[in-house]
């Protein structure tokens, strides 16, 4: 039991600091499925295509950030946030294995949280629509 432990302490460790890894989209990743049209799950690769384990970052050319997401064995899995060209976050996004899963919030240009939604296993359950008070407007289940 002892060698069983010295082996899976030390590999859980390593799993951990691959975790922490920062890619950059374009540069040191290589991921299929980030259009917004595409209807596939995201899936990211490093240069020599093995399936990445870390952050990954997308940026706009005026260099702030696009979209910032977790991937675990190539695929999506924690928060994504995706932002305006203009810094302001637009969405944010619980993925579990490459599908919406749990609270999005969506914001206007400003700033302003404008929807929310809940995900089950990648489809919509409950959806909420603010004005910009603030106050719900319409409520879908």
């Amino acid at each position: 039991m002892k060698k069983l432990l010295l082996f899976i302490i030390p590999l859980l460790v390593l799993t951990a600091c691959d975790n922490q890894k920062k890619y950059i989209v374009g540069e040191t990743a290589f991921c299929k499925g980030l259009e917004e049209t595409s209807l596939e799950k995201v899936y990211c690769v490093d240069s020599l295509d093995a399936p990445i384990n870390g952050k990954v970052i997308e940026y706009y050319t005026n260099g702030n950030k696009l979209r910032e997401m977790t991937i675990r064995g190539g695929y999506e899995n924690g928060i994504e946030r995706e932002y305006y060209e203009n810094g302001n976050l637009r969405v944010e996004t619980n993925v579990v294995d490459g599908n919406a899963d749990g609270l999005s919030k969506l914001y206007n240009e400003n700033g302003k949280l404008y929807m929310e939604m809940t995900w089950v296993n990648g489809d919509a359950t409950n959806i909420k629509v603010y004005n910009e008070k603030g106050k719900v407007i319409t409520s879908v289940e």
